[in-house]
C-alpha cells in the first residue's frame, strides 16, 4: 500500500479527532517503522488495516463508515495533489476516466501500485454501473472516494453497492436531479 495512504490517514485522524487520539492508536500497534511512513513508501497492507480496527475501537465508529469518510477526504487530497488527473468536470465520466486514464497515469508514477480494476456494466448521462474488483476489498473506501469526488463537482449523487459476489462489488452511481 503506497505511503500517501497513510499519512493522509493520519491527517484525517488528527483532523477529526485530534493529535491525541493518533498518538493512541499507534502507540497500541506494532507497526514497523514505528508507524513512521513516507508519502512516497510501500507498506503492508495488513498496517492499515491494523490503523483503522485500531481507530474503529478508540472511537467505536463502524469500520465501513470509518473507509467510507476516509475516502471522501482521500478524494480532495488527491486531486489537490494531482489537478491534471480532472479532465472533465462531469461525475460520471470521470468515473469512466479511473480506468483509462487515472490509473494508468497512477502506474507511471507508482509501477508497483496495487490498484482495483473499474470494470463497467453499462453507462449512460444518467448513471454508470460497474464492478469494482480488488482483492483488498476496500469498496467502501471506493464509495467514500465517489462521494469526495460528487462534493468536488457539486453534482449530486446516489451510489448503491450490491452485494460482493465473486467478480466483485457492484455499483450503481446515479446522478441525482438538482433543485
Amino acid at each position: 500500500m503506497r505511503g500517501i495512504i497513510f499519512t493522509e490517514l493520519y491527517e484525517l485522524i488528527e483532523e477529526k479527532f485530534g493529535f491525541e487520539l493518533l498518538d493512541d492508536v499507534l502507540m497500541d500497534l506494532e507497526l514497523s517503522n514505528d508507524g513512521a511512513y513516507s508519502a512516497t513508501g510501500n507498506y503492508p497492507f495488513s498496517e492499515l488495516l491494523a490503523i483503522v480496527v485500531k481507530l474503529h475501537e478508540q472511537t467505536e465508529i463502524p469500520i465501513n463508515d470509518l473507509l467510507e469518510v476516509f475516502g471522501e477526504y482521500l478524494f480532495a487530497r488527491l486531486l489537490a495533489m494531482h489537478p491534471e488527473l480532472a479532465r472533465t468536470d462531469n461525475v460520471l465520466v470521470f468515473l469512466e476516466h479511473v480506468e483509462t486514464y487515472i490509473h494508468i497515469e497512477v502506474k507511471k508514477l507508482y509501477p508497483d501500485a496495487e490498484l482495483p480494476k473499474f470494470n463497467i456494466v453499462s453507462k449512460d448521462d444518467k448513471s454508470f454501473k460497474f464492478y469494482y474488483i480488488s482483492s483488498k476489498k476496500l469498496h467502501y473506501l471506493a464509495k467514500g472516494l465517489i462521494q469526495g469526488l460528487s462534493n468536488h463537482y457539486k453534482q449530486p449523487v446516489d451510489i448503491q453497492m450490491g452485494l460482493e459476489d465473486d467478480e466483485g462489488v457492484f455499483f450503481e452511481v446515479t446522478r441525482m436531479q438538482e433543485a
